[in-house]
């Protein structure tokens, strides 16, 4: 059995290889549609660096709670760069251990038919079409009377619409412009403190509770 589990590892390892090398020339541009993955294909194997990660993310958070996620990214960075090699034989070894967990699991597992992945992309696909940028929702009172009285949106005329707002009252941080200092209008909107800042990308985490429902189509 030890000899089935180290050959079917080895083929794992080799597998996961050329599995990289082809993705990495199939990337051919930003917002491409990812290949369909199966999802009951056992979770892959975490590195040394994934552990630590994974261990001490959770207790920079809460011995920090107002630290950003680009600066706890920063300091595991930092941790991991400066830790012993004592200290990184430990999360080398959950390393292995989680590589074990995935081999067994790989020798269990039995893919889903043809006839089910597809039926999994034509799934994807409707619910893509049914949250695209295109579709269109009701605004809540507040979104309303921000936007100067637009009642309807959808999200990619609503994220042009603040992103246009964002630079005509300049308000990306100038030391760091992927953070925007809202103005009291904008806070009040996205219910934030005065002042508070917060990076740019998730702008559409705080105004999604503003786009009430889905516009019926006539």
């Amino acid at each position: 059995m030890k000899g089935a589990v180290t050959k079917k590892r080895a083929a794992l390892d080799e597998e996961g290889s050329k599995g990289k090398k082809a993705k990495a020339q199939k990337k051919t541009g930003r917002g491409k549609t990812k290949e369909l993955v199966d999802p009951t294909r056992p979770k892959g194997p975490k590195g040394a660096y994934m552990c630590f990660v994974s261990a001490r993310r959770s207790q920079i958070k809460d011995a920090n709670p107002d630290m950003t996620f680009p600066d706890i990214a920063r300091e595991l960075g930092v941790e991991w760069k400066t830790m012993s090699e004592a200290s990184r034989h430990r999360y080398e070894q959950m390393a292995e251990l989680d590589k074990d967990r995935y081999t067994r699991e790989m020798l269990s597992y039995v893919p889903l038919s043809d006839e089910k992945m597809q039926e999994l992309r034509e799934q994807q696909s409707r619910r893509k079409a049914a949250g695209g940028l295109q579709v269109m929702y009701h605004c809540s009172p507040e979104l309303t009377a921000f936007l100067g009285g637009v009642k309807t949106i959808n999200r990619k005329e609503l994220t042009t619409r603040i992103w246009q707002y964002f630079r005509e009252h300049n308000l990306m941080d100038p030391i760091n412009k992927r953070f925007i200092v809202p103005d009291t209008k904008l806070s009040k909107l996205l219910k934030l403190q005065d002042g508070e800042r917060f990076l740019a990308f998730t702008v559409s985490r705080y105004l999604n509770p503003h786009l009430v429902k889905k516009v019926e189509s006539q």
